[in-house]
Order: C-alpha cells, then structure tokens, then sequence
C-alpha cells in the first residue's frame, strides 16, 4: 500500500520569489485593486507599519523567504517521494465560469503549463514569473493517472462529490499553485496528482470544516491505494492576503503547531473571503498529514504597505 511520508506547506506569493526591491511595484499593484481599499486603510494604519517600510527590513525578509523554500526543496529531496500529490486553487486558469468545482482532481496522464507573455503582465509580476510559468515554449508535467483515478473512487465512497478532470480545454493552463510546486520546491520530475479546492469562488467554496475533512479522505484514498510507493502531500498557498488578517494568521498556525482540528475547522468563513480563502488549502494538507509531526513552520510577514495590505508567506513540513 502506498503511505505518506511528507506534508508540506508553502506560500506561492510573488513576493517569494521577487527581490526586495521589486516589492515597491506590488505595492503599486495593490493600489491599483479595488478589493485592498488602499486609501482607507493608509490611513488607518500608516503609523503602526511605518517601521516594517525600510529596505532593510525588506531585505531581511526576502532572505527568510528564500532560506525558507531552500529547505522544503532540500527536504523534498532528501526524502525523495516516488509521487506529489498538490492541494491547490485555480484563479480562472485551467476551470472558468463554465465550471468552477468545489473539489476536483486531474487524472490524464500530463498537465501542460503554457507560456505567460511577458507585456501581457503587470510590471511588478515580470520579474517573479519565471517562479510560476514559461514564457517561451509549453513544460508539460507527469501526473499519477492512476493515484488520481484512484482518489476519486475512494471520495464517492466517503461521500465527497469531486469532480473529475482529463484533459485541458484550448489556452487553458495548469494554474501557479501547482506550476510554483513544480518550479521551485520539486524540480525533480516527479509525477503529481493535482487536486483543486474553490477556495475564492461564491457561492460553492466550501467550509474550513469540509476542507479539513476532504483532507482526512484524501489521507485514507492514497493509503489504500495498492501501490508501494512514497507520497508527499504539498499544500499550496499563503495565509491572509491581499488584505492582511494577522489574527487570523495567528489562529490557523496556532492550529497547525498545536494539531488542533477544532481550531482549524471553526475558523469564520466571513474571514476567507479573496484572496485569504487560500488557508483553506493549508487546512485540507493538514487533515491529510495529521498523523504526521509537525517539525518546521517559518512565518515571514509580507511588504507591509502602508495601507496594511501584503502577504503573509508561511511554509511548513511535516514527517
């Protein structure tokens, strides 16, 4: 039988993997978002975030970011799983207003990433693209056919209604949750199976709890599955943003490091809206890995606008 022998976490923030000066222009890109309500917030909070502003505390916080997904990459590989399997959101990338699932997983046999023009994205994304997607030629990606087929007869029989995908429409590509695993924490060519939770969406994004639980389910379908291989369960994704909730934050890592479903499971949906919605991600790999230590969690807060808008990157392991 297969087993999981990894959990990960990790923000796939731009801001992870654009230099500090490069922070400035996402920044302007949130002043540019009607959702950040920059100006309000400027003024509510330019005081208290003034001392987060300096390059050098910017700077300082890149670092940790990098040394960050420098040692999920070293763990990944050390441990060396024989599968992936990708707990992520798609933003209108492979699934549009034809469909848009609560759960989903993917079981053809590859997933194809399709080059990102570089005109066609905002100035403060140009440099941070190559995190996230070609921009020349299509990379297509190995997937676990099988591992896949089988998670979506076990989800029927645990009542989970998951859709199921096979093939890519025309232009649709597979979206940065995943393209960001693939780039940057397992360059190895590992096959994954990529599973996608509706965490922005309304009305059918699904509850914390619900999520929680799909993360149980999913722990119970790869462990049945008759296969004798190594599975690394990687959730993909941030804590609050664009609009910083550092309560929250705080609520759901006090979950994480505690083991603690109830905390993660209660969490208000009200809080989840946008962008945030992504914890849902981090709370569906938790119930997966639950029988797992948790043995590393960083937490690096974002750029800080003045307006309180940013990111909060946290990136997590468990074995």
């Amino acid at each position: 039988m297969a087993k999981i022998v990894l959990g990960v976490g990790s923000s796939h923030s731009p801001q992870v993997s654009s230099p500090s000066e490069v922070w400035p222009l996402h920044a302007q890109r949130d002043r540019e978002n009607p959702d950040t309500q920059y100006e309000q917030r400027e003024l509510q909070y330019a005081n208290v975030l003034a001392p987060q502003l300096r390059p050098e505390v910017w700077q300082r916080k890149y670092e940790q970011c990098q040394m960050a997904i420098d040692h999920l990459q070293s763990v990944i590989a050390q441990v060396s799983p024989d599968v992936i399997v990708v707990i992520g959101d798609d933003q209108e990338e492979l699934f549009w207003d034809e469909v848009k699932p609560a759960f989903a997983v993917y079981w053809g046999d590859e997933i194809v990433d399709l080059p990102h023009r570089l005109e066609d994205l905002h100035p403060s994304l140009r440099p941070v693209i190559w995190a996230w997607h070609t921009t020349d030629e299509p990379v297509r990606y190995r997937t676990e056919s099988n591992l896949g087929k089988h998670i979506l007869l076990c989800m029927t029989e645990e009542r989970f209604d998951v859709a199921q995908s096979r093939t890519q429409l025309r232009d649709r590509s597979l979206g940065h949750a995943y393209t960001f695993v693939k780039r940057r924490l397992v360059p190895q060519d590992i096959p994954m199976v990529p599973v996608f939770i509706n965490c922005f969406f309304q009305p059918n994004q699904p509850t914390p709890a619900r999520c929680y639980e799909f993360g149980q389910a999913l722990r119970r379908a790869i462990e049945s599955w008759d296969a004798d291989l190594r599975v690394a369960v990687i959730g993909s994704g941030g804590l609050s943003h664009f609009k910083l909730d550092e309560s929250l934050d705080e609520l759901v890592i006090r979950g994480l490091q505690s083991k603690d479903a109830s905390i993660l499971k209660a969490l208000p949906r009200d809080r989840l809206e946008g962008a945030s919605g992504e914890i849902l991600n981090w709370i569906a790999a938790a119930g997966a890995v639950e029988h797992l230590q948790l043995e590393y969690l960083e937490y690096v807060s974002g750029y800080r606008s003045p307006a309180g808008t940013g990111v909060g990157m946290t990136f997590a392991i468990w074995r």
